[in-house]
């Protein structure tokens, strides 16, 4: 591990991005060089930027201490090393297991600069639609760079063969989800408080994704970058399909949740909405809430208003999905734009109408002031309204116009349950307080005839063969 280099080293010159403005971490400007650093050998970086670099030796977890790998290490557990690169300066280094060359600028201008490097060898390296570096270049490990994602692999990894395009495909793929979760937070801007994750001015800002034999904590995780544990050195598969892959979906869904989505126990239910619109728009229904979705109206009237507390993840999910599927048929997003044009990421598709109420949701709640003044000039997406629970059932009701208060009465979300001792019954606490319910009564929205509550079945979409 990480595989071994017999190819000698060489003096390569690359011009890199120094550019440092990201909108959030998790999409940021790390380089990558598609070079690599041969495992005890001299390896000189020269630089001829005017601003300090951060030089990084791979991208692998740090396993020190942790039990599970105490009794299957399948790597060292320290492998990354990291280097200050001085403006104008030279570093020389030498990294116990070899690994992929990254360079991180924190210039607040779009520049670049020449860094020679020597003693390196060539990784295989796709970018901007072509091999930059061939398939075959010595390095064991590859990258493939889209327009909005770096993704790191076992080399034979990127023949791509479950690919019809082959890497040109997955590379599009990679584009068009990362595109797609700009449209569900409702980002469209390229500044101010709607600016996108990634997009074309915005010089080397990326998502990252990287695939290792052994990572820190569970099968996959999320973070700068991502981190996943499908390492398959002998694979022509690439293990990643970005336009029908929960994995993917979960874990750069886990970077990018916000509120009002986010309230207490929605750490592993908030970033699978992503996932779930993803599964809508791609695959023409929610598939992995279909059948738990059935049930739910009974659930909710067996969970005594406890309905979030008493569920695990997946229960707490169909939270989300059955406000979804309500204002596929209740929510009318024009309401909020009766003289402009609405903006492009909102759709009028069936099985995607829906969406608009989470896309406004998130706009509202980062201070967008559409409509406010038609529906009485406070934000209650965006102000302090007590708790995140509190936030949310305001939120979302005042972004549909209508009381949603007894969907919220059933989940009661953000509550937690315990149970003390010697009792036979869990007690609950947390949760949408009495304050929020006053609050929404005051603002004598009409009630629904059937509310979220009473969902129990998701749209199905027949999609059009692209």
């Amino acid at each position: 591990y990480p595989g071994s280099v017999s190819a000698k080293g060489e003096s390569v010159t690359e011009n890199i991005s120094l550019y440092s403005n990201s909108t959030k971490w998790f999409a940021g400007n790390m380089q990558s060089t598609g070079l690599w650093a041969p495992a005890q050998q001299d390896v000189t970086i020269k630089s001829s930027a005017s601003v300090p670099v951060t030089v990084t030796v791979a991208l692998a977890d740090d396993l020190t201490g942790r039990e599970k790998h105490e009794v299957a290490l399948n790597r060292p557990p320290r492998v990354t090393k990291t280097y200050t690169l001085e403006a104008n300066g030279e570093v020389t280094f030498k990294v116990p297991y070899g690994g992929l060359i990254y360079i991180k600028g924190d210039s607040k201008d779009d520049v670049s600069a020449n860094f020679t490097f020597t003693g390196v060898v060539k990784a295989p390296f796709y970018k901007d639609g072509e091999w930059k570096n061939d398939l075959d270049s010595p390095a064991p490990l590859g990258e493939l760079e889209s327009a909005s994602f770096v993704y790191t692999t076992p080399k034979k990894n990127l023949e791509a063969s479950n690919f019809t395009g082959g890497v040109a495909e997955f590379a599009k793929d990679l584009d068009t989800f990362a595109s797609s979760m700009n449209d569900f937070y409702g980002r469209n801007d390229e500044d101010g408080k709607h600016r996108m994750f990634t997009y074309k001015n915005l010089t080397g800002h990326k998502h990252r994704f990287t695939n290792d034999v052994q990572i820190s904590i569970g099968d996959a995780h999320s973070g700068y970058p991502v981190m996943n544990s499908s390492f398959s050195t002998n694979s022509t598969t690439l293990p990643t399909t970005p336009l029908n892959d929960w994995l993917i979906w979960h874990e750069v869904g886990h970077n990018a949740a916000e509120t009002p989505l986010n309230v207490p126990g929605a750490t592993e239910v908030a970033n699978n909405v992503l996932a779930l619109y993803m599964q809508d728009r791609y695959l023409g229904k929610m598939n992995r809430v279909a059948d738990d979705i059935t049930v739910a109206p009974e659930y909710l009237d067996e969970s005594n208003g406890q309905a979030w507390a008493r569920g695990g993840a997946g229960d707490r999910l169909l939270m989300y999905a059955q406000l979804k599927e309500w204002a596929e048929e209740n929510f009318d997003i024009k309401q909020w734009y009766p003289d402009g044009e609405l903006p492009k990421f909102y759709s009028d598709r069936k099985g995607m109408k829906g969406w608009n109420l989470f896309q406004l949701m998130h706009r509202k709640a980062r201070g967008d002031d559409v409509g406010n003044s038609t529906f009485g000039g406070k934000n209650y997406c965006a102000e302090s309204n007590g708790n995140a629970a509190d936030t949310l059932m305001l939120c979302a009701s005042w972004v549909a116009q209508a009381d949603l208060s007894e969907f919220f009465k059933k989940w009661n979300p953000g509550a937690s349950a315990y149970q003390l001792p010697g009792a036979t019954e869990m007690s609950f606490q947390g949760g949408v307080s009495s304050s929020a319910y006053s609050t929404l009564a005051s603002l004598k929205l009409p009630k629904p005839e059937k509310g979220p509550e009473t969902i129990n079945k998701v749209t199905e979409h027949k999609m059009s063969a692209e």
